[in-house]
């Protein structure tokens, strides 16, 4: 049965359509995104005449809007952990998938948020560890339909963004980027302040790391499951008592 909304597109469908380069105009983004939706090949969709694609392209026209924003706290036999419960290297992952593009990356994203649980001796819900195959667990994701997930794409925005302001102090104003004719304009020490400070933003998540382990390595697992909060208030604290 040939799709009717995004709730009959799955999340692996939903990848492909969102890794469509935009760039090569909207004749070859048509082609693909009906390739994907309808599972047509795409020279079978290049030989179409333009009549019968101008027909296709109006059917499918609910692509060009957004999945629904919920999203499935269970899925899988999964829950989904509450982003305020996240550790450090949880959501650095997150962050770097989010940062890299998070469409395309939304099965690893779902990887990392969603754990399987089970209740300890005293009662208590517990999640699993961090320490399973991420790309693996990714692939589970893949068949499900996109509108079971995509919410959690704004559910992270809006953590991160109120996790960014509580904790402003600790993280440096985005620098705009220079242009050529900025760049030309500086002289050799600005120069090097400007390469310096790409340096310290490329590291930034290894550099804090590194000083919260004083610079020994064999205790940055230990640091990178602690709690997100916990780490980011241990470092508020030293940086208000400067120590």
């Amino acid at each position: 049965m040939l799709p009717k909304s995004w709730s009959d597109i799955s999340l692996e469908q939903f990848i492909e359509i969102s890794a469509i380069e935009k760039s090569l105009g909207s004749s070859h983004y048509n082609a693909e995104t009906i390739s994907i939706v309808t599972d047509i090949s795409i020279d079978e969709v290049d030989e179409m005449d333009i009549d019968e694609l101008t027909k296709l392209v109006a059917k499918y026209k609910w692509v060009n809007s957004q999945p629904s924003k919920q999203y499935k706290h269970e899925l899988l036999g999964m829950k989904i952990k509450p982003l305020s419960k996240l550790c450090l290297f949880e959501y650095i992952d997150i962050d770097y998938y989010f940062n890299d593009n998070y469409l395309t990356n939304l099965d690893k994203i779902c990887a990392i948020l969603y754990r399987q649980s089970k209740v300890n001796e005293w009662g208590e819900v517990v999640l699993e560890p961090y320490e399973y195959d991420l790309n693996t667990r990714a692939e589970k994701f893949l068949d499900l339909p996109i509108t079971e997930v995509y919410g959690v794409i704004n559910e992270f925005l809006k953590f991160r963004e109120n996790f960014l302001k509580v904790y402003a102090n600790l993280f440096g104003e985005a620098e705009d980027e220079l242009t050529p004719e900025e760049l030309a304009a500086l002289d050799p020490d600005e120069i090097k302040e400007v390469d310096q400070e790409k340096k310290n933003t490329k590291w930034s998540w290894e550099h804090m790391i590194y000083g919260l382990t004083k610079g020994d390595i064999t205790k940055t697992e230990a640091v990178g499951a602690l709690p997100l909060t916990y780490v980011f208030n241990v470092l508020g604290m030293k940086k208000e008592l400067d120590i």
